[in-house]
């Protein structure tokens, strides 16, 4: 494997962990223009998080002079972090000169062990973040005014999740119940206790869907999330008219659970 590849394979695996990454990027810093190995840019809790990340196949040790002029562009640049990859480790005084600093150092190996469980950890907290915050809107549809509680639950167009709530105020127990259950498999993955469930939303009371990994939990409770909070903002607009929940559920989401069930059909 050559530099170049080490790059992009380095990219392509904070790419998996949700970053937006770029090879070879020109960034302007405060004092100079420097010339970046892999950016990684992330949204994290609504704040913008960016990683300066350089790559050294090399077959000596990376010495303590090239860690602090990598410490002096990730200043520089004002990167929320560096990581420095060596595949042929550190002398200790480039250990030195990382300690107590928001620079990492690392091999590709113990950076996919370490990092990847950190950053899906932060990932998880933001989803459970925007759950909970959704769960308290729907809460406080309550204690609107008679007339409001009332516009806004009559053009609630979620499922009903329970038989015999259909076109009552009680149907949003289809989302808010929803909403719970993925706030539990966001824990549960955190605590290691694979695999998780997952309930859709047009989940029958019967119906187990078990997700093996970070990458595809990520995925449903993102996409069932949107789908929630378009159920809520439709709601709560007085514009809005008729409608179908399945119309804000994505087709990529849409798509993977009638592939998933029809291969359980088939079985």
């Amino acid at each position: 494997m050559d530099w170049k590849q080490y790059q992009r394979e380095v990219a392509a695996f904070l790419s998996s962990l949700g970053f937006d990454t770029k090879v070879d990027e020109t960034v302007h810093g405060a004092r100079a223009v420097h010339d970046i190995d892999v950016t990684a840019r992330s949204r994290i809790a609504g704040v913008n998080q960016l990683w300066v990340v350089e790559c050294k196949l090399w077959k000596r040790p990376v010495p303590k002079e090239r860690v602090l002029t990598f410490r002096g562009v990730v200043d520089d640049v004002g990167a929320d972090r560096g990581v420095l990859f060596s595949e042929s480790g550190f002398q200790s005084g480039a250990k030195t000169a990382a300690h107590k600093t928001n620079i990492s150092l690392t091999s590709f190996a113990d950076f996919e062990r370490d990092f990847s469980n950190e950053v899906a950890a932060a990932r998880a907290r933001t989803l459970d973040l925007r759950l909970a915050n959704l769960m308290q809107a729907f809460n406080r549809l309550w204690d609107l005014p008679q007339a409001d509680r009332e516009s806004a639950f009559s053009k609630y167009c979620g499922p009903s999740g329970l038989l015999g709530l259909e076109h009552t105020s009680h149907a949003v127990v289809g989302v808010t119940a929803r909403i719970s259950q993925m706030r539990q498999a966001l824990e549960d993955a955190q605590f290691g206790r694979w695999p998780v469930a997952f309930y859709p939303l047009d989940h029958d009371g019967f119906e187990l869907i078990e997700v093996r990994m970070w990458d595809g939990l990520f995925f449903v409770v993102e996409q069932t999330l949107e789908a929630c909070e378009r159920i809520y903002a439709h709601m709560t607009d007085p514009k809005s008219g008729d409608a179908d929940w399945r119309d804000f559920q994505s087709t990529e989401l849409t798509e993977l659970l009638r592939k998933i069930r029809s291969t359980r059909t088939s079985t």
